[in-house]
């Protein structure tokens, strides 16, 4: 009953390295909305809450970037005009040296361990004329941890969106989003080549949704629309890993999901 959206796609998994590091960026963010209670119909009816993470656009005008390094991570973001005062483009991706860093530990437990995660951001806006504009954005993420012992642990969070914004005046606007989200998650061991398997699990799911917003007074802003998602779940796939394993291959077969609603609602400040 939480819901996590980045750029309007779903993310599954908000967090890296154990809960240390956050899932989103701060690099490319430009902001964050966290609904705890009375959370609006647009966001399709949950009950415990809602974050709602935005990133910046590129910049129009000229080409720009920034980094940073700390002792276990380094991240760096780019960002300009592909076409000044239309089209933009930002980039921004962190990883981590974890793992070398183990390796430097006195404990053989520690230098036996890994952890590492990377994560990848991108996004392109455009300017089609001042009543549209178009907005794309990528995002994806992996971590792997093991800890001291032969069987590894990852997941993934991949999604996307496109997103269409038409100015009908200054008081109607309409916004139409396409979207994709896919977790996975893998368990893997190759320590013993007998017994050497690799088990994974995924979540996926299509999206698309038609807002329109009218500011009846600065006060008071009336809101509809329309949404569909289209869920794809794999329960469990179980794979022998190399020519000696002896482990059967056993796939569950997936389950598919349809939701849609309408909705209306008002927003007061």
């Amino acid at each position: 009953q939480n819901l996590i959206l980045f750029n309007d796609a779903i993310v599954y998994n908000p967090s890296h390295l154990f809960g240390f590091f956050s899932t989103f960026n701060p690099d490319v963010l430009k902001n964050v909305e966290l609904y705890k209670s009375g959370i609006t119909a647009d966001y399709g009816g949950r009950l415990s809450s809602v974050l709602d993470v935005q990133s910046r656009e590129g910049n129009l005008k000229k080409f720009s970037g920034s980094g940073g390094i700390s002792p276990i991570t380094g991240r760096l973001t780019i960002e300009g005009p592909i076409i000044k005062e239309k089209t933009s483009f930002l980039l921004g991706a962190r990883s981590t040296y974890s793992d070398w860093i183990l390796r430097q530990l006195d404990s053989e437990q520690l230098q036996n361990s890994t952890a590492s995660f990377y994560d990848v951001n991108a996004n392109i806006s455009h300017k089609i004329n001042d009543k549209n504009h178009l907005y794309l954005s990528g995002y994806m993420s992996k971590d792997k941890f093991r800890l001291d012992g032969d069987t590894a642990y990852s997941y993934s969070d991949r999604n996307a969106s496109l997103k269409w914004k038409h100015i009908v005046n200054n008081k109607l606007y309409g916004l139409v989003t396409a979207g994709f989200s896919k977790y996975s998650y893998a368990v893997e061991s190759d320590a013993n080549p007998v017994n050497a398997f690799l088990m994974d699990f995924s979540v996926q799911q299509l999206n698309a949704k038609a807002d329109i917003n009218y500011f009846l007074n600065p006060k008071h802003t009336i809101t509809g629309g329309l949404s569909t998602i289209y869920y794809t779940l794999a329960p469990g796939n179980l794979q022998p890993r190399g020519s000696e394993s002896l482990i059967l291959p056993d796939v569950m077969q997936d389950e598919h999901g349809l939701e849609s609603a309408v909705y209306i609602g008002d927003n007061f400040e």
